[in-house]
């Protein structure tokens, strides 16, 4: 005769397998379960489905271990191809085009955010990309999406796109703590900027344009064609500024952060 040792109640079951699931974990992956739901009283049902989720997760971890890694030129097979440095500006786009057609047959596709040109973008795909490790499983169904900005940390996208918070903040937001101007925060030339917003009530109109630049190094001068009006009070007319902006940005600690800035008016 089989006894059956699990509680008949639901819940105290659903328990008992929790308890078990977790002495599993903590004995083959040295996962310590019990600190996920800490000084609370959670049902035993979602605790138990959680514990199953990780529990998949971890085996589906445990499928990749003995899966080689090589360069994604080798999974594509080896194509051959002509050096960026030997292709004349009128093969680039088609030779790119190709480059392009073979990656997406294994499944593996690219995103440039950045605003180079096609040129750049095959040098990237050819001489970097190509060299990027890649789980060797040609039958996965799963694809591999790589963007040029996650291997370039130095690119033109976060730069520009630093510079448009950094506008955005400057003329849009009133972002304080404790009296602090937190959207100049850590530029070198804060009192300048900051007594410059300060001298108007507002600003409106406000347009701009990033322009193009070559990122080639941790700390780079970008610029943007801009325009907007300033607003002195009621009943005074507004001052309408327009030219060039200069933004100085370092790349610290993974970041693009500006050190410094200045608009048109600043010098006046």
């Amino acid at each position: 005769m089989t006894q059956n040792l699990l509680p008949e109640d639901g819940e105290e079951s659903l328990r008992f397998e929790n308890e078990l699931l977790k002495i599993k974990m903590m004995a083959e992956q040295g996962i310590i379960a019990s600190g996920f739901f800490p000084g609370t009283d959670v049902p035993a049902e979602l605790e138990n489905k959680f514990l199953k989720i990780l529990e998949e997760a971890q085996n589906s971890l445990e499928d990749f271990e003995d899966v080689e890694l090589i360069p994604i030129y080798d999974f594509i097979g080896k194509p051959d191809f002509v050096k960026e440095s030997d292709l004349s500006d009128e093969q680039i786009p088609s030779e790119l085009e190709r480059i392009a057609d073979l990656l997406f047959e294994k499944k593996i596709i690219f995103d440039v955010l950045s605003k180079i040109d096609e040129r750049q973008i095959y040098k990237f795909l050819t001489e970097e990309l190509f060299q990027h490790p890649i789980l060797n499983m040609p039958d996965s169904e799963i694809g591999s999406h790589y963007f040029y900005e996650d291997i370039h940390p130095l690119n033109e996208f976060d730069t520009r796109t630093k510079c448009e918070e950094f506008i955005e903040m400057f003329f849009k937001s009133e972002l304080r703590l404790n009296g602090k101007d937190l959207s100049l925060e850590g530029t070198s030339n804060s009192a300048d900027l900051f007594n410059f917003r300060q001298a108007f009530d507002e600003f409106r109109n406000v347009k701009y344009e990033i322009l193009n630049a070559d990122i080639t190094s941790g700390e780079c001068i970008r610029k943007a064609s801009i325009s907007f009006d300033a607003i002195g009070g009621t009943g005074i007319e507004p001052i309408h500024f327009s030219g060039e902006a200069t933004f100085h940005m370092k790349y610290i600690h993974e970041y693009w952060v500006v050190i410094s800035a200045m608009f048109p008016g600043m010098q006046e």
